[in-house]
């Protein structure tokens, strides 16, 4: 790992080692990451991929954090980070977000410009590009409804543009091409009067801080079951309320696992695998988790 990053410091890059978990992700668990990389350009994100492979370091892409969680005996590979690509510009009723735009920046932006579509991203705490890859969404609305194109750099280095008919998109899941990282995504969006856009944020924001938990969580620990919420199945357990360690199936909303101090990754799915084996026991139904998990495997 110094090699890796006395390469990178180098070249100019910028990138921090032995980084805590618990400062990457919003449900705040997880041990030392090795390395954390900022590129800021393709040609970067390319060096870095190739100087990977070349030392044989584990590397993937993170967004935000906010729907990821790392493993509590650290991760000794290399994360990179999107946040340098923030550019947010309009062209006619389009926005073009670069990977690491927030979505409430870019909801907020809409908003300023007089366009409507983005209102529900006002609170999801994700960034541009994770919020492709996972086709995030809210009050029955999802990224894709308004994406026109995705801007990738595949896996073999090339930049590609992709429509977003090109992509099949399905409930919080996106099937991009193996191993290609989001670099920014282009939306159509309507017009409308400003004060209405804002309007209906004012109230989707409410509506969020009435049903879901303010404590450092990871989102939704659940897939929808087909059409039904994970959360109806959860209340017929009984365990809303339930803690292990420092988490805790929140008593606000159940599909969600809050960290009520010093939770580690291992509480959080303990838990949810308590969760998960009561309500395959009870409704004979198998949940999906929607929350990723890191480990060296999946990297």
């Amino acid at each position: 790992m110094d090699e890796l990053l006395s390469v990178l410091r180098k070249r100019g890059i910028v990138c921090a080692s032995d980084v805590p978990g618990s400062a990457l992700t919003t449900f705040g668990s997880g041990g030392q990451v090795g390395a954390v990389i900022y590129p800021r350009s393709a040609e970067e994100i390319r060096f870095v991929r190739r100087i990977c492979a070349d030392l044989v370091v584990e590397n993937r892409v993170m967004g935000g954090g906010s729907n990821l969680l790392l493993p509590d005996e650290g991760y000794h590979g290399a994360l990179l980070r999107f946040s340098a690509f923030s550019d947010l510009k309009r062209e006619g009723n389009e926005l073009i977000a670069g990977a690491g735009v927030k979505l409430p920046a870019l909801s907020r932006r809409a908003a300023a410009e007089g366009l409507s579509g983005l209102e529900f991203a006002c609170g999801i705490p994700g960034e541009t590009g994770g919020a492709i890859c996972s086709n995030a969404g809210a009050f029955k609305q999802m990224i894709s409804d308004t994406l026109v194109e995705v801007t990738l750099l595949t896996k073999q280095g090339e930049l590609r543009i992709l429509k977003a008919q090109e992509i099949e998109f399905c409930y919080h899941r996106a099937n991009l091409p193996l191993g290609a990282a989001v670099l920014s995504a282009r939306f159509r969006l309507t017009h409308s009067k400003r004060g209405k856009i804002e309007e209906t944020m004012r109230f989707m924001t409410e509506r969020r801080r009435a049903t879901q938990p303010c404590e450092r969580s990871a989102g939704s620990v659940f897939r929808r079951a087909g059409e039904t919420p994970a959360a109806v199945y959860i209340e017929r357990t009984g365990l809303k309320g339930e803690r292990l360690g420092g988490a805790e199936l929140s008593a606000v909303h159940c599909n969600f696992i809050v960290n009520k101090g010093g939770a580690t990754t291992s509480d959080y799915f303990a838990l949810a695998e308590r969760v998960r084996e009561k309500v395959r026991s009870l409704c004979g139904v198998s949940l999906e988790y929607e929350v990723e998990r890191c480990s060296r495997s999946e990297s």
